[in-house]
């Protein structure tokens, strides 16, 4: 059956517009629960042959016991549940926002697997490896030479590694997850933040039958710290033109604020909201993509829209 045209979204919304549903959420998670709700499981050290071994965390909702699951992917494991062992005292509050959400029947029983950073092979795993390769060699050889701003420390620790990673994601830890839990067909999902948001792109198009659908929040097209003289962005719209068809496989959510980092995307995320409202196979009920003024760069602000996020993404509503 032919899929209806686009109409494209791109909403800009107020905070306190944010929706019922995102509203109950916020108002009762106002202050981060220092308590875990739900199970989780850690695997301190998961094995790979394609990258260096990381520490695993499983969540799944309190009380439930039979799946089959939903699978939620998301990357920078150590920022999703507890504030207390993150860099920077924030947290995503993954687990708050899914067992209010299922409490509320708004989701089903859906089982988180959060996959921990390493913070010198961060910006190298996340990083699209086919854009990247795609840029002017003298460009690739000076942006191996960055370092964090603000730090003496390189940003990449050698040329991106991301193929290796989602191969990682697709080939070891998912068919392990698989054969430790009951998994719905169709029913596996990624989720990431800036480089995050990234990588959560670049897997769906390069695995379009294996995730169902990809939320990019605050997605890093800069790839870098700048704007000008960077053919990044260029790069990765590139790509993305010439995987149409892996596109119109997959669920898209992309959201993005416009403070601090978050100020650098809003002329990328057009282009790329532009490229998806030209393509006829993709349909309105598969393609969100929301502005929320105010929001900076943080835990915090991804916090507050991830409600929004997984209801859109995966919700019972959608069934």
């Amino acid at each position: 059956m032919k899929r209806k045209a686009l109409t494209m979204i791109n909403i800009s919304i107020p905070r306190s517009k944010l929706g019922i549903f995102a509203a109950i959420w916020l108002i009762s998670n106002s202050f981060a629960c220092a308590q875990l709700v739900g199970e989780l499981r850690t695997i301190s050290k998961f094995q790979s042959l394609e990258i260096e071994d990381r520490r695993i965390d499983i969540w799944k909702p309190a009380n439930v016991s039979e799946g089959p699951y939903q699978l939620l992917i998301m990357h920078d494991g150590q920022m999703l549940f507890q504030a207390d062992s993150t860099w920077n005292g924030q947290e995503w509050g993954v687990d708050e926002c899914l067992d209010s959400l299922y409490q509320q029947s708004l989701i089903g029983p859906t089982l988180v697997v959060g996959i921990w950073n390493i913070p010198e092979r961060r910006h190298q795993n996340y990083f699209p490896q086919k854009p990247f390769e795609s840029l002017p060699e003298a460009f690739k050889d000076s942006v191996l030479q960055l370092e964090r701003p603000g730090e003496e420390r390189k940003l990449l620790y050698g040329s991106p590694n991301s193929d290796a990673y989602l191969r990682f994601i697709f080939k070891e830890l998912v068919p392990w997850i698989k054969s430790e839990y009951p998994i719905q067909t169709n029913g596996v999902y990624m989720v990431g933040s800036s480089m995050g948001g990234l990588i959560s792109m670049y897997a769906a198009l390069e695995y379009p039958n294996e995730l169902t659908g990809a939320g990019c929040m605050s997605t890093h097209w800069p790839g870098f710290f700048q704007n000008e003289n960077n053919p990044v962005p260029d790069a990765f719209i590139n790509y993305i033109a010439s995987h149409e068809e892996a596109a119109t496989k997959s669920r898209w959510y992309f959201d993005r604020g416009d403070a601090s980092l978050d100020a650098l995307y809003p002329p990328h995320q057009d282009r790329v909201d532009s490229l998806f409202q030209s393509w006829p196979m993709v349909s309105a009920r598969d393609y969100k993509s929301l502005v929320a003024p105010g929001d900076p760069h943080w835990e915090t602000a991804w916090r507050s829209r991830l409600p929004f996020a997984l209801i859109y993404l995966m919700g019972r509503s959608r069934e």
